[in-house]
């Protein structure tokens, strides 16, 4: 993903400003401060503030439309994703994963040669039933969000910071860190190419079949040395030790063929 992107997510007759405190905060986790409410139901007080907590950008900053009108006739030219989990013939609904890849990697927005950021709007529902089919008319694709039980209701806030993240997950950005936090040195470590050949080679002196039937040797050893992510120094030492140790089995087969 080497085109930069903007996000703005729009929030359609928001009734709950709980639920618009914790949508800023969600962006704030995400990175995102471009908040916007169509038509919303409710006033902004001290309940919305206290649910965006430590994340009130995007809350003070919001941009507050009348109608959609409006909205249209403010807002610049976007790719528009209205989430929803409801399906049928006005509204033909997809997998927002794929959605997000199939657009940066195959969609004229992102191919095109243009050097402005690409501005993306993702527009959430109200609370009680989502998107209406005239908030979903001007929405490019209808998307829905990954759930894994019965239940593919989101509460809206937490719908907006699950489809942030796998906008994060799919096209980049950089990553926030906790204060003290003591980073674990080797999961930041570039990967190392294993040297698989040279486990092959001296599994095979050994006498082992590398992909046996029952138990295939060769794959668990290597995945029981890769889980530890060896570092390039720990690499080159089992190196060292696989090599000479085939040099040594080989010596000993050879002194054995001659003895017999």
């Amino acid at each position: 993903m080497k085109k930069a992107f903007e996000i703005r997510v729009v929030l359609a007759s928001p009734i709950y400003e709980r639920n618009i405190g914790a949508t800023s905060r969600a962006m704030a986790n995400m990175g995102f401060d471009q908040l916007i409410l169509v038509d919303p139901q409710c006033e902004i007080t001290f309940e919305a503030q206290q649910a965006a907590a430590t994340g009130q950008t995007a809350l003070q900053s919001r941009k507050t439309y009348a109608n959609w009108k409006s909205f249209y006739d403010h807002e610049p030219d976007s790719i528009r994703l209205g989430f929803t989990t409801k399906d049928g013939r006005a509204r033909q609904v997809r997998d927002f994963k794929p959605t997000l890849d199939w657009l940066a990697n195959e969609s004229p927005y992102f191919t095109k040669k243009n050097e402005n950021p690409v501005i993306v709007h993702l527009i959430f529902g109200r609370e009680d039933w989502g998107l209406s089919t005239e908030d979903i008319e001007y929405v490019h694709y209808a998307c829905s969000l990954p759930t894994y039980g019965s239940n593919p209701s989101l509460n809206l806030a937490q719908a907006v910071l699950i489809a942030l993240f796998m906008v994060r997950e799919s096209w980049g950005g950089t990553l926030g860190k906790i204060e003290n936090q003591i980073a674990d040195k080797r999961l930041n470590r570039r990967p190392t190419a294993f040297l698989e050949e040279s486990l092959q080679v001296w599994l095979q002196e050994m006498g082992f079949t590398l992909y046996g039937k029952k138990v295939n040797v060769y794959t668990v050893l290597k995945r029981m040395l890769l889980q530890n992510t060896p570092t390039p120094k720990e690499i080159r030492i089992l190196e060292t030790v696989l090599q000479q140790s085939i040099r040594k089995l080989r010596e000993w087969k050879e002194l054995k063929k001659q003895k017999n």
